[in-house]
């Protein structure tokens, strides 16, 4: 990725997301978890796959058992408490 690219996105590595209540139950609304990974879509194929459109962002988030899931920047919120690693509301 480079770094006009990386400037991007919303979020950046280490930042604690919560995965919103109303995502898909695939992408494990309700969790916390920090950024790992991020990539634009670039394909059609790949945009349908996470509910999404090509150029949104598509973040790796890991959860504090060490688990990890990729969800599409519409269905993330910035959290503030890194205190907690990983919660289910």
């Amino acid at each position: 990725m480079s770094n006009n690219e990386e400037s991007e996105c919303k979020y950046t590595w280490n930042d604690y997301v919560y995965i919103k209540n109303n995502a898909p139950e695939l992408f494990h609304p309700g969790e916390i978890g920090v950024i790992c990974g991020m990539s634009k879509i670039k394909f059609e194929e790949t945009a349908k796959k996470y509910h999404s459109k090509i150029g949104d962002w598509i973040y790796t988030i890991e959860f504090g058992d060490g688990s990890d899931i990729q969800v599409p920047e519409i269905y993330l919120e910035k959290y503030q408490d890194k205190d907690i690693r990983s919660r289910k509301t």
